[in-house]
């Protein structure tokens, strides 16, 4: 993008905004695609849309990711434009100052724009793994099912579902706000993950009325509820069987064969419940095909039928999410 029409500028400013706050990794960046020669004036916005906007300095993303983003934007702006604007050097020069606190948090936040109107606010673990869990960041998994439900809300509007090993809970926050389901129960095995789920839905939905229930609240005529529901007990939740899920969602689930047992348990028993008239949607990342094929074959022996479906493009995306590694969206019948 050579020509800085404010039309396109304004198009550039709303795109890398949206991925600067949910910490879209560097490298999906088009770093070559920026616009060159930015004036005086784009730089000034370019940073206050991302670095100096009020839901990053109420809210701050991670302070590793915001010095590297200003890092790599210093030295494009220097190699594409005769000067750069003060106010880049001085955010750089703020966030540097910020590294040493910033290494005593165990926590940061990531907002998600979908449009305008709509974003979402979570508060994840800087760590892959924190506390004995994967589950306490999103995964891009998550965001690639997110993405297929917002394209097919068919599959899950008016519809009681049930995600297990929802994690930091966005894909459910997702559907639930967009794509109206009736009745929603997303659940992890760790208790702290349910904690932050909780503590999510008070962010995102802050007219959401508690019930008497823990972590179970009403919004809109709908129902979510965070429950911790560990896969190999689930058969000992009374609120699943209440629930009678008609759609089971999972992502991210099969990266560890040990617990593929539990697993397709939970998935059997939940499909027991309703005769098997369920369908679920499962999105994973192919880190290893080898155990991906490991959980199909397991499936295969419980008499499942394993459809694959279209992962949204890019271009189509209402998320950003790292797309190095391929993700399957699976559809899962009986």
């Amino acid at each position: 993008m050579t020509e800085n029409s404010s039309k396109d500028f304004q198009i550039f400013l709303t795109k890398i905004q949206k991925q600067y706050l949910c910490c879209y990794p560097l490298h999906c960046i088009e770093w070559e695609s920026f616009p060159t020669d930015m004036t005086w004036d784009q730089q000034k916005d370019l940073i206050e849309a991302t670095y100096n906007c009020a839901i990053n300095q109420k809210l701050p993303i991670k302070i590793a990711y915001q010095l590297n983003f200003l890092k790599k934007l210093i030295v494009f702006l220097e190699q594409t434009t005769s000067e750069v604007h003060d106010t880049v050097y001085e955010s750089y020069c703020d966030v540097q100052l910020r590294v040493a606190e910033d290494s005593t948090q165990k926590y940061a936040f990531k907002h998600y724009l979908l449009d305008e109107e709509t974003h979402f606010t979570l508060r994840e673990s800087k760590s892959f793994v924190a506390e004995g869990t994967t589950g306490l960041c999103s995964w891009q998994a998550s965001l690639a099912l997110s993405d297929f439900l917002l394209h097919h809300k068919d599959l899950v509007e008016n519809k009681r579902i049930l995600e297990l090993g929802a994690g930091t809970g966005l894909c459910g926050f997702i559907l639930f706000k967009m794509c109206k389901p009736q009745h929603l129960m997303i659940s992890d095995g760790s208790s702290q993950c349910v904690e932050l789920m909780c503590e999510s839905v008070e962010r995102n939905f802050p007219d959401a009325v508690k019930d008497n229930h823990v972590g179970k609240y009403s919004w809109k005529h709908q129902i979510l509820q965070c429950s911790v529901i560990p896969w190999d007990g689930i058969d000992k939740i009374e609120e699943v069987r209440e629930l009678c899920p008609e759609v089971l969602l999972a992502a991210d689930v099969v990266y560890d064969d040990s617990s593929f047992d539990d697993l397709s348990f939970a998935i059997y028993y939940a499909f027991k419940l309703r005769n098997d008239k369920v369908e679920m949607f499962l999105a994973a990342t192919v880190r290893n095909e080898h155990t991906l094929n490991g959980f199909l074959k397991k499936l295969d022996s419980l008499k499942f039928v394993v459809t694959e479906k279209s992962v949204v493009p890019l271009e189509k995306s209402h998320l950003y999410w790292d797309r190095t590694t391929p993700v399957k969206i699976l559809q899962i019948i009986r």
